[in-house]
């Protein structure tokens, strides 16, 4: 693979994320370059899903391999042709409806793919609760949290489980989908519920202004709303069921991220979920 051997080498990235970033290469490829520290394990992880999907028809997003760059590591992607359904939001805000349109029929062809080669998402859930993040339900609200994830219903659905406009990107005459580090085996209606929490919920970037806060919370509402009927009305899902997931998508959120201005308010939520005081 044609790639530098030094960060310094690769230039400016072409996009940020938590965890990473994404870099351009030649022959229409892209590197994701992890952020120090992260495991190996996860890095591996990440190349699994994306040759599951890519076997499944869930995305013609090929990863080309591992890389290590001044001790980081990397996986090398195909680059999209287009650019992501979030920057055709941004270009025209008169798109913004039709983005969550598109961004839901994208979703309900995703779900089409059944798998038995992740992991259910209600024991990745259930897993999570050990974790200290959590220590604010004690003993009691663990088990009893515990109980209720792994009440809800089974499935094999392949689950994104990060799934929003900047994961879909234009590819051709169609779309494709990518960043598959976080996808799971389980019902749909969870991954519409993490969608729905993402769009709605989630905070977008640390130290944002609070007018531009509040602007993107109004659109990213509408996007929401154009997204969740869009796809009720192409699955026939009943939205009671992507409601019923909220308790796990709220856990899920909390014992990956830990991201500190979420956590209040997300462990009061989860706290009159489990009915606990």
């Amino acid at each position: 693979m044609n790639v530098p051997e030094t960060v310094e080498a690769l230039g400016a990235p072409i996009a940020l994320g938590r965890t990473a970033q994404i870099y351009g290469l030649p022959d229409a490829r892209v590197l994701k370059l992890y952020a120090a520290g992260v495991p190996l394990a996860e890095v591996a992880t990440e190349r699994a899903n994306c040759d599951e999907a890519v076997a499944l028809g869930a995305t013609p997003i090929v990863c080309h391999g591992q890389v290590e760059i001044e001790g980081r590591h990397g996986l090398v992607f195909d680059a999209a042709s287009g650019g992501s359904l979030n920057s055709l939001a941004e270009r025209n805000i008169l798109k913004l409806r039709e983005a969550g349109r598109v961004l839901a029929r994208e979703h309900v062809r995703v779900h089409r793919c059944r798998t038995d080669a992740h992991d259910d998402v209600r024991e990745v859930a259930v897993g999570l609760l050990d974790r200290p993040v959590f220590d604010f339900l004690g003993t009691d609200g663990r088990a009893r949290t515990a109980d209720l994830l792994r009440a809800l219903p089974d499935g094999d659905v392949l689950l994104h489980m990060d799934f929003h406009t900047q994961n879909v990107f234009a590819q051709g005459a169609g779309w494709a989908v990518i960043d598959w580090q976080t996808s799971m085996r389980g019902a749909a209606a969870c991954d519409v519920a993490s969608t729905m929490l993402l769009l709605r919920d989630a905070e977008l970037w640390p130290g944002t202004p609070r007018l531009k806060q509040l602007l993107y919370d109004t659109v990213r509402r509408a996007l929401a709303a154009a997204y969740l009927a869009e796809y009720l009305q192409r699955s026939g899902m009943d939205p009671q069921e992507v409601e019923r997931w909220r308790l796990a998508v709220l856990v899920l959120r909390m014992g990956t991220w830990q991201i500190a201005s979420e956590q209040e308010r997300f462990a009061a939520q989860v706290r009159e979920l489990i009915g606990a005081s």
